[in-house]
């Protein structure tokens, strides 16, 4: 099998051509076999080429694909329903696109014309994609060409958000609100997760959404990576308890299709004069819709977010038992399946060189992770399904790699 020479190089490729999957792992076209800790770039919750959910899809694809914009199927009406219910008391509208990115873009175009302002307020390291809409508040739009007007941030706080951390957040976000009453939109991921595996806690959260409703600021979220029962509940913002105006959520909710989802609070809808006038070649279509009734009746009828809440911390105890024996793993988090572990090497200020040893080393050795924060952190969200012990046994390995190259 050659190695892909005719794509265009938009990232570094492994060494390894993936052949197939099954369950939490893949395999190369050697047939060599990988425990995948990133459930394919955090999409097949349900793990690879789940033959149940496979087997559903295709029923139901087989009935009917793909309808004009302007009608839509019973599988798409079957689907805005059971995404009302399980956004609970969100009571969600939704929309069915294709990537994080577009439904990140749909988001803040509506929040801005729901609001008559053009303003959107960010973390200076939050991840929203790389359309130029998305690219914009990504990493508080500092690569984005041409530059979009109006975007503001503020600091992300550190991982272990101190208690003068959480204040000092609180505090800039409410002048930054009290001082712009052209903001439309406060953009914020659940967890910080290319940023740093930074973990905001519930209070904050919470305290976020009370300066919104002061300031009248919609509070969209972008849970690409957290929705679909990464955190143990449909979505982040039932975990921390508390109600979005609007909620990005793609990746897992494909189950490992290019499907995204849109939600906004019913009463926005509701309060909302005009048209929300959108057209996209993949919306609301019946095979997005077949993908994501597919991944809610799994979840429900295997009993999956109570697997994740169980899971959850069984694997954050086997990564905090790793930090407390391996001096360069340090600062173990998590919340359900959604974790991750610092790297540490004294003197060390540029993690990615060690981050690729570390990844190329891993690789080798049969497993498949990603590293964040310009490879200063690991990040594991593996699919929902995995064998815990599985994890375990892919730590060892991990205390052996970066045992090996604290000697390089």
């Amino acid at each position: 099998m050659s190695q892909p020479s005719h794509l265009i190089p938009v990232i570094p490729f492994s060494s390894a051509v993936m052949d197939r999957g099954q369950g939490s792992y893949v395999f190369d076209t050697n047939g060599k076999r990988y425990l995948d800790l990133t459930s394919g770039q955090f999409c097949t919750v349900l793990g690879h080429c789940n033959a149940e959910v496979q087997a559903q899809i295709r029923e139901k694809t087989a009935r009917l694909v793909h309808t004009s914009t302007s009608v839509v199927s019973g599988e798409v009406v079957d689907c805005a329903r059971q995404l009302h219910q399980i956004s609970q008391d969100m009571e969600a509208s939704s929309i069915i696109l294709s990537t994080g990115a577009e439904v990140v873009e749909f988001c803040l175009r509506y929040a801005k014309s729901m609001q008559g302002k053009a303003g959107v307020l960010c973390f200076d390291k939050g991840y929203h994609g790389l359309t130029l809409g998305a690219q914009s508040v990504t990493f508080a739009g500092r690569y984005a060409r041409p530059v979009v007007a109006e975007v503001l941030s503020v600091p992300a706080p550190t991982a272990q958000w101190t208690a003068e951390e959480i204040s000092a957040s609180l505090e800039a976000i409410d002048q930054v609100m009290e001082a712009d009453n052209d903001l439309a939109a406060f953009l914020v991921e659940p967890i910080v997760s290319v940023g740093g595996m930074i973990f905001p806690p519930a209070s904050w959260f919470q305290a976020v959404r009370e300066l919104c409703d002061k300031h009248k600021v919609l509070l969209v979220l972008d849970e690409c990576q957290t929705g679909f029962g990464r955190t143990g509940d449909w979505f982040a913002y039932q975990t921390y308890g508390f109600v979005p105006d609007m909620v990005a959520t793609a990746k897992g909710i494909g189950l490992g299709y290019p499907v995204a989802v849109a939600l906004f609070r019913g009463a926005l809808i509701k309060r909302s004069s005009s048209l929300l006038t959108h057209y996209s070649s993949h919306q609301n279509d019946p095979f997005g819709a077949a993908v994501v009734n597919t991944g809610i009746d799994y979840i429900r009828r295997h009993d999956v977010l109570v697997e994740v809440r169980e899971k959850g911390p069984r694997v954050l105890g086997a990564l905090e038992r790793l930090t407390q024996v391996n001096p360069h793993l340090v600062s173990a988090r998590g919340l359900g399946l959604m974790l991750g572990v610092d790297l540490f090497y004294e003197g060390v200020t540029d993690y990615r060189p060690i981050y690729h040893q570390v990844s190329d080393m891993m690789l080798e050795r049969g497993v498949l992770l990603q590293g964040t924060d310009g490879g200063h952190t690991l990040r594991f969200l593996p699919d929902y399904l995995i064998d815990v012990a599985a994890v375990e046994d892919s730590f060892f390995v991990l205390d052996e790699v970066c045992r090996a190259l604290s000697s390089v």
